[in-house]
């Protein structure tokens, strides 16, 4: 039988991971599916330089659906920014908010959540091996082969990432292709192999891959991609969610994370870090001489960047405009902040709101806070450009009468708040300047704090952890950004912990995966989850707390998506994860 693969066309040049909003939906093929084909064989395709190319392009083309997946449920269209955590809520809910359905598991084990990633990850791992199996015989030179082969590589370890994050260990597929001939058969590795696995892997590509590409080949993984995700993936499996007491017995025990705690996992993840920062290549975006913090809204508004490590490219101008802005400025708001995400901004002068000699007034709420603060959220009456008079005007946010408001297309808004993350201020969803930057995967601010993280679970607060975390609140303009150096390892992890939850709010599902591996999340995702009602009287507002919902997180069964129950039915050798 001929042998058949899966192949889509992508555009060439700096379009080679062009993604048109919509046009993808997650299916519900299993990741083995010998029907996953295309109406291209292997021979036609790998004898010509250019379709071998674009048959690499095509993995980098289902990127952009692993980056919505870690924040909200992506398929048919929409996608959630941080809506899955305790940092936001999607405005478009369908009878269940983004938030609940992704962090509850609505659909038991077979919501969407868990099937899109399952499937999209897998799908993309069994292109890559074709690729593999395949590329020697393309009419390339020498090295670029060689480089093409590291580059698969580096996106199959990031697919695993993926998974192993949200299922635990999963099946290992190696380099085999499987196709229709083949036994499906396959049990599930360990988290240990998985581990160890894409470690091998990003450790092999990083010494293959350039430092820096050429202009035309920006978005391809380099050296400090890969180390920086091994940085995130040895984070990841030192943290107490799969290092310390593992709850689960028999067989599924190993699935879940190790048998037994070791400090020297941390000591790893901070040894990867490091291995990234002596690199010398990337360096915090900073300028508080333009606006306190504004390096932070600067850095999100750029193409590429000294702090951009790896992203995900895009080729749809105002991306973050046309997604996240109101109706009002010519944007769709599809994820609003919480209120509990709010109150989490410190002061400019560093103290949190409840803390003494904050200078908080709670009647002036959005006054004097952390810079990053109006670089990510948009409140009531804050200013944005206008489309008529291409001035800046407020954004009405609040409501007329009682019954009216938010969640109405009129206000645009569940939580009384909308984001701005990475949107420029002079744009809207379909106007002003256009801009063109990718999704953020890694930077160097992600890095510093993984390092911070690690040391001091390792070590304890030592010079270089104030310093990774000093940097931070520098580049963010807080005055003063010193921190008090006499904190213990518990001090110190609640201050890494609030710096990762306020520099990483709606990106790249940082938060909720942090909460998970943190094994906070049974407490943060369980309880009412608030926003801010604002009504105006003549020229007065008046803000009132509202809860918009009450979440449920049943531990430990949710720190771990189910397995797709048709890949349960079809191979007896995968063992479920608990509670499903």
């Amino acid at each position: 039988m001929k042998k058949l693969v899966k192949y889509i066309m992508i555009t060439a040049g700096l379009g080679f991971a062009v993604w048109t909003a919509g046009c993808k939906k997650a299916t519900d093929k299993s990741f083995l599916d010998p029907t996953d084909i295309g109406q291209i064989n292997e021979q036609t395709v790998f004898a010509d330089s250019a379709l071998s190319i674009q048959f690499l392009n095509s993995v980098y083309g289902d990127l952009p659906r692993t980056y919505f997946m870690q924040n909200g449920i992506t398929g048919g269209g929409i996608w959630a920014f941080s809506d899955a955590s305790d940092d936001g809520e999607a405005r478009w809910s369908s009878g269940f908010s983004q938030g609940f359905n992704r962090a509850n598991v609505a659909g038991g084990a077979d919501n969407v959540f868990s099937l899109s990633t399952w499937n999209s990850c897998y799908a993309m791992i069994r292109r890559v091996n074709v690729f593999l199996d395949n590329i020697e015989r393309a009419p390339l030179s020498a090295a670029k082969k060689t480089r093409l082969r590291a580059e698969s590589r580096f996106l199959r370890a990031y697919s695993y990432f993926h998974l192993l994050r949200t299922f635990g260990g999963v099946p290992l597929l190696g380099d085999k292709k499987y196709n229709l001939e083949d036994n499906f058969l396959l049990p599930r590795n360990s988290f240990a192999e998985n581990v160890n696995y894409i470690e091998k892997e990003l450790n092999d590509v990083a010494v293959i891959l350039p430092l820096e590409h050429l202009p035309e080949d920006f978005g391809r993984p380099t050296k400090g991609a890969a180390l920086a995700i091994k940085a995130k993936l040895l984070l990841t499996a030192a943290s107490p969610l799969f290092n310390e007491s593992n709850p689960n017995s028999g067989p599924v025990k190993v699935l879940l994370g190790y048998e037994a705690y070791d400090a020297g996992r941390w000591k790893k993840a901070a040894d990867a870090a490091k291995e990234v920062m002596n690199l010398g290549l990337y360096r915090l975006v900073e300028d508080n001489t333009t606006a306190p913090g504004y390096g932070y809204y600067d850095m999100g508004i750029q193409r590429k960047n000294s702090e951009y490590i790896f992203q995900i490219m895009m080729n749809t101008g105002r991306f973050y405009e046309q997604y996240l802005l109101p109706a009002s400025r010519g944007g769709q708001n599809y994820g609003n902040p919480t209120q509990q995400l709010v109150d989490d901004y410190a002061m400019s002068n560093g103290k949190m709101i409840t803390e003494q000699g904050s200078g908080y007034v709670a009647t002036s709420p959005y006054l004097n806070r952390d810079p990053r603060f109006y670089y990510t959220v948009i409140y009531n009456q804050a200013l944005w450009l206008d489309r008529t008079s291409l001035t800046k005007k407020p954004v009405d946010l609040y409501a007329l009468a009682p019954g009216d408001g938010m969640g109405t297309a009129a206000y645009n808004t569940v939580t009384g708040y909308l984001w701005r993350r990475f949107c420029n201020e002079n744009a809207g969803g379909n106007y002003g300047v256009t801009s063109q930057i990718g999704l953020v995967v890694s930077r160097y601010a992600d890095i510093l704090l993984e390092f911070a993280e690690a040391t001091n679970e390792f070590q304890g607060p030592t010079s270089e952890v104030y310093d990774a975390v000093e940097a931070i609140r520098k580049r963010a303009g807080l005055v003063p950004f010193a921190i008090n150096r006499g904190m213990s390892k518990e001090e110190m992890r609640t201050v890494i912990r609030h710096e990762r939850r306020i520099e990483f709010a709606a990106e790249e599902g940082h938060r909720l995966f942090d909460i998970f591996r943190w094994k906070t999340a049974e407490t943060l995702l369980n309880g009412p989850m608030d926003g801010m009602r604002w009504t105006k009287t003549g020229s007065t507002f008046t803000g009132n707390r509202i809860t918009f919902e009450t979440r449920i997180f049943n531990s430990p069964q949710m720190y771990y998506h189910p397995i797709p129950l048709k890949e349960i039915n079809k191979n007896n050798l995968f063992i479920q994860n608990p509670g499903w």
